[in-house]
């Protein structure tokens, strides 16, 4: 089986209601960090004057189900023996049928999309690439919603995403007056040097994909733990990296 390139048709917008449900979570916040409602309405008119003015080069997809078989199929590449080397490497898997193939891997998940789709996806965003063999060599450690390289981006996922983070500060402050509980949620940020930028960078992907890897196997095992009440909800957690940009350097007493 030989892996064409092409691109995979694709809606290129995300879903109506996850955007609206994000700009309201958005002016909420900003209302009750005490915003006035006109001042938002102008910022927002502002901003999408800029927006639509700027010629964006990225190629925007909404991947829709695809988007979480590529995030499975990367993530089980890691996680079963027989797709690692003696490190825990990810082996370079051969196309076709057999053991220690592409499509065996595809297999271990219920996968919504078939083998051919997942293939052409993780190609165009350089999650995957193909050695001189014809094998599939894992390039990331999980597939990423954008490639600078190819300039494209996959907004379901990162809109996805922000209405994650958005909802769950959302609830934190409307816990201050007594509405629900509150949910983990934590930053820290302080002005260093700019040289050390690229060595924190390291050190937040490391970290932090050590605490994706450790929250998604957890969701992954209890994923089959059937519900008394026969209700589910999706679930997760988030790392990220912050630079806020240009600060006084900190005073040291």
């Amino acid at each position: 089986m030989t892996i064409e390139t092409e691109s995979v048709q694709r809606s290129s917008a995300p879903d109506p209601d996850l955007v609206r449900t994000v700009m309201d979570l958005f002016v909420d916040l900003l209302v009750a960090s005490g915003a006035r409602v006109e001042t938002i309405r102008q910022a927002a008119d502002g901003a999408t004057s800029r927006v639509s003015d700027k010629n964006h080069s990225v190629s925007c997809s909404h991947l829709g189900p695809l988007l979480r078989d590529c995030m499975e199929v990367m993530c089980a590449w890691r996680r079963h023996p027989e797709f690692v080397n003696s490190i825990g490497e990810p082996l370079p898997l051969k196309q076709g049928p057999g053991s220690s193939s592409f499509s065996a891997l595809c297999e271990r998940i219920p996968c919504k999309s078939d083998e051919m789709t997942i293939m052409q996806t993780l190609l165009q965003f350089g999650a995957v690439s193909m050695d001189d063999d014809g094998r599939v060599v894992s390039r990331t450690p999980t597939f990423l919603a954008g490639n600078s390289a190819a300039g494209l981006l996959a907004v379901d996922g990162v809109v996805h995403q922000l209405a994650g983070f958005l909802q769950v500060v959302h609830r934190n402050v409307c816990s201050v007056t007594g509405t629900g509980g509150t949910r983990f949620e934590r930053a820290c940020s302080v002005s260093v040097a700019v040289e050390l930028e690229p060595i924190f960078d390291q050190l937040v992907r490391a970290r932090g994909q050590e605490f994706i890897d450790s929250i998604d196997e957890w969701l992954e095992r209890n994923a089959r733990y059937v519900s008394p009440s026969g209700c589910y909800a999706e679930m997760g957690a988030g790392a990220y990296f912050i630079n806020f940009g240009s600060s006084p350097a900190r005073s040291i007493v």
